[in-house]
C-alpha cells in the first residue's frame, strides 16, 4: 500500500492501460467498423485498436451487441463525475435510464487539462507530459497554464509530441470534434485533441444538430462532443446549485434528442474527465501566507487541490525538511506527496519520462478533505471565488461514468 509522508494510506493509483480515461477514446475507435484498412499503432501497445477497458465485453454483459455499430460517439460532460451523476439523477431521467457499463478513473491530477489530454492521446500524464492546470516549464523556469493562459509562444506539438488517437484514426474513418468555436484554436485542442475535423457549435440545438449530421453520414465515424456548461456552473455556483440543476436538465434534453435522432448502429457513450465537490469559502485558505511553509518553495503549480511545489533546495535534507513543515500544517486535511515516491508508485502512469517529470513539482499536496489551498501572490482574486473544485485523488473527483445512452 502507498502512503504518504504522514503515512496516510493513499487511493490505489488509476489503472492505466485499462481502466481509465486515457484508454477510453481508443476503445470507442475498436468499435467503428471499417475493414478496409486499419489505424495507425498505438504509441504505447504498438496495435492498431487497442480495446483496453474491455469496452466490447462490457457491452455484451449489458446485453448489447458490440458488433452491430459502425459509429461511434463520445460524449464528455466536463465535471460531471458518477457521484454526481448518482445523486442528481432524478433531474436527468434519461440520463438515469441510460446503460451504466461501470465507471472508470481520471487522470492524475483529477482536472481536465490532464484528463482531457489523456483521453485524446490515450496516454497517461506521466508520458504525455500535461500533468496539472499548471505545470513548470523546464525551458524557462516560468509556470504554464494548460488552459486560461496558454502561452502561445510554445510548440503545441512539441510540448506533447506523441500522436492522438484523433491523428492515429482520421484516415480510418470520419473523426471529429463537435466543441465551442473558442476551443478550437487553444492550446488544449492543439496539443491533446489534435487531428479530424472541428465542428463549433455554441448552444446545445447546435451540437445536437452537428452531431446528427455527422453519425448519420454513410462513412464509420468517431464523434468526439464535448460539453462544458455543467463544469463552469458547478465552479461558479456550486454542485447542486440552481444553476448547476438547470444545466444538468439541459444536458438531459438534448442528448435525449440527440439518441432519438442518430441512426441505430450509433453507440452513444457519456462520460467525465473528473468530478467535483464543493468548498465553503472559509475552507480556502493561502498557504503563501505562512513564510515558514514557503521559505523553501521557489514556484508553485497544480490546482487549489492538487498544489505542486518546486524547491530551491531540493537536497534530502531539505525536502525532508519542508515535508515534515507541510506535514504539521496540512497533514491532516491533505496527502503529501514526495513525487519521487509518486511515480515510483505509478501515480502518473506506468512510467514518468523526462520530459514530463521535469514539469511536476518535487512535492504534490493533495487536499484529503473539503479544503482548497491558494498561493495569494499568484492567484486572482476571483479564484478565491470558486465553489466546486477538483484536482485531488479522492473519489468523488476521480471516479467517472461510462453509460450508453439508448437510441430508437
Amino acid at each position: 500500500m502507498f502512503t504518504d509522508y504522514c503515512g496516510t494510506p493513499l487511493p490505489a493509483p488509476a489503472p492505466y492501460g485499462s481502466g481509465t480515461i486515457a484508454d477510453l477514446f481508443e476503445s470507442a475507435g475498436t468499435l467503428v467498423k471499417q475493414r478496409t484498412i486499419t489505424p495507425d499503432p498505438h504509441p504505447l501497445w504498438g496495435e492498431g485498436a487497442h480495446d483496453a477497458i474491455g469496452l466490447a465485453q462490457r457491452l455484451e454483459q449489458a446485453g448489447i451487441n458490440p458488433d452491430k455499430f459502425r459509429s461511434v460517439c463520445v460524449v464528455m460532460v466536463d465535471g460531471l463525475g458518477e457521484d454526481l451523476l448518482q445523486k442528481y439523477a432524478s433531474y436527468a431521467p434519461f440520463l438515469k435510464n441510460s446503460i451504466s457499463l461501470g465507471t472508470l478513473h481520471s487522470a492524475i491530477p483529477s482536472t481536465t487539462a490532464a484528463s482531457l489530454t489523456s483521453f485524446g492521446t490515450a496516454l497517461p500524464p506521466g508520458i504525455h507530459g500535461v500533468a496539472g492546470y499548471e505545470v513548470r516549464n523546464p525551458e524557462n523556469d516560468a509556470v504554464v497554464n494548460h488552459l486560461s493562459g496558454w502561452d502561445s509562444s510554445i510548440d503545441p506539438h512539441q510540448w506533447q509530441p506523441y500522436p492522438t488517437v484523433f491523428e492515429r484514426y482520421e484516415n480510418y474513418c470520419n473523426v471529429a470534434t463537435v466543441s465551442l468555436s473558442r476551443y478550437q484554436k487553444s492550446g488544449l485542442s492543439q496539443f491533446g485533441l489534435r487531428g479530424g475535423e472541428f465542428f463549433h457549435a455554441q448552444a446545445p440545438t447546435g451540437r445536437i444538430t452537428l452531431g446528427t449530421s455527422l453519425l448519420s453520414s454513410r462513412k464509420p465515424s468517431l464523434v468526439y462532443m464535448y460539453w462544458g456548461e455543467i463544469d463552469q456552473a458547478g465552479h461558479r455556483f456550486g454542485t447542486g446549485s440552481t444553476q448547476w440543476i438547470h444545466q444538468l436538465e439541459e444536458l438531459n434534453l438534448s442528448l435525449r434528442k440527440l439518441a432519438e435522432r442518430v441512426p441505430a448502429q450509433t453507440l452513444l457513450l457519456l462520460s467525465a474527465d473528473h468530478g467535483m465537490l464543493d468548498i465553503d469559502r472559509e475552507h480556502r485558505y493561502d498557504y503563501s501566507a505562512d513564510e515558514h511553509l514557503i521559505e523553501n518553495v521557489r514556484l508553485t503549480a497544480g490546482e487549489p487541490r492538487m498544489v505542486q511545489l518546486y524547491l530551491k533546495d531540493n537536497s534530502k535534507e531539505a525536502k525532508e525538511k519542508t515535508l515534515n513543515d507541510w506535514a504539521k500544517r496540512w497533514g491532516e486535511q491533505a496527502w503529501i506527496i514526495d513525487t519521487e515516491e509518486a511515480c515510483e508508485q505509478g501515480l502518473f502512469g506506468i512510467e514518468v519520462r523526462d520530459q514530463a517529470r521535469a514539469r511536476i513539482g518535487d512535492i504534490l499536496i493533495a487536499c484529503r478533505e473539503p479544503i482548497a489551498l491558494y498561493d495569494k501572490r499568484r492567484a486572482k482574486p476571483q479564484a478565491f471565488d470558486m465553489v466546486g473544485q477538483h484536482g485531488s485523488l479522492t473519489e468523488t473527483e476521480t471516479t467517472i461514468p461510462l453509460r450508453v445512452l439508448p437510441t430508437t
